[in-house]
């Protein structure tokens, strides 16, 4: 339409759409006023814990544990009743390390040691290192040692799916 190239035109066009839908939401504020008091009342902004203590998220998951100084290291379990996973994440980077079996911590508490879908996983919370291998005989002595009581379910935590 020829009518609307006009610059003139479409100022006025703006200008009337914008005082239109003003003039309606002055019209109606009970019912604008109840819309935006659901839309608010939507948003969650308590945090649920269960019975332990752990924060549930909206999205099924619960906080298992907490690791690092800042506790910026979690294992989650997530999901619904039927199928259940546990994850080791790193909230700072905001990203999964591994879905994991079993874990355990270090006599100092700062080393986690975990068996998953990626392998063996050795991680420093202290300095947020991250060692991942499939074979265990590159991790140290100590640290196999480690691995294999895990694996024979001696000490550590096991999923239970």
């Amino acid at each position: 339409m020829k009518i609307f190239k006009n610059s003139t035109v479409k100022i006025i066009s703006i200008v009337l759409l914008v005082l239109s839908g003003g003039i309606f939401f002055m019209s109606l504020p009970k019912l604008f006023s109840k819309i935006l008091t659901k839309i608010v009342d939507a948003i969650p902004t308590e945090p649920m814990y269960d019975a332990d203590g752990k924060m549930i998220y909206q999205d099924d998951r619960h906080t298992i544990a907490s690791f690092g100084k800042r506790k910026e290291f979690d294992i989650w379990k997530n999901g619904s009743k039927g199928e259940v996973s546990w994850i080791l994440f790193d909230r700072d980077k905001n990203k999964e390390i591994d879905r994991i079996d079993r874990y355990t911590l270090s006599p100092s508490k700062l080393i986690v040691y975990t068996i998953g879908e990626k392998g063996y996983t050795k991680l420093n919370s202290e300095t947020a290192e991250v060692i991942q291998s499939k074979d265990i005989n590159l991790f140290s002595e100590e640290d196999i040692k480690i691995f294999k009581e895990l694996e024979a379910g001696k000490g550590g935590i096991k999923h239970q799916k």
